[in-house]
């Protein structure tokens, strides 16, 4: 099975007030923690409708994803605690599963990654707005494959305050 990566990292940081990703966080910036890291080789390109959200990013990663990708991933880069063993236990798990779309959550809440089967293809080139996926899931919710992970890999920082109770819950454990 082939799977097409899409590494979301665009946007304004309008709720964050500044470019989120490039702030530091554990020696880093933001963008380089989570699985990334796990990913030995990518082709990087630059979103110049970051401005539509979300919907922009996922139509343009499976505009340049492989042609012959069996399935989708993507994820974002503002959960810096996504482990990238997660992510593969989540791709291989899913493609077992032979269900279409697949998403993890903690405690019933969904998050991301989310992987999505070649056939959504002509469906996610086609979103609108800035729900991203979540239309097509609402669309086909017999479809979906969740996969339990710990609530704090789906901890996003969508604030400065996000990463400020982060740090110091890590600090704490």
């Amino acid at each position: 099975m082939k799977v097409s990566m899409i590494y979301m990292a665009s946007g304004f940081g309008k709720r964050y007030g500044t470019n989120k990703l490039i702030t530091e966080f554990r020696g880093e910036p933001l963008y380089l923690h989570g699985s990334v890291e796990q990913v030995p080789e990518a082709e990087r390109f630059f979103n110049e409708d970051s401005d539509q959200g979300i919907t922009a990013s996922i139509k343009l990663g499976t505009e340049v994803a492989w042609d012959n990708a069996d399935a989708y991933l993507y994820f974002v880069a503002d959960q810096p605690c996504m482990a990238g063993e997660t992510i593969a236990r989540f791709v291989s798990e899913f493609m077992k599963s032979k269900k279409g779309i697949g998403c993890v959550c903690a405690k019933g809440h969904r998050g991301s990654p989310n992987i999505f089967r070649r056939r959504y293809k002509k469906e996610l080139l086609a979103l609108e707005g800035d729900q991203g996926g979540r239309q097509i899931m609402q669309k086909y919710p017999q479809e979906i494959w969740m996969m339990e992970v710990d609530e704090r890999e789906l901890k996003d920082i969508d604030q400065p305050a996000d990463l400020t109770a982060l740090r110091l819950e890590l600090e704490n454990t």
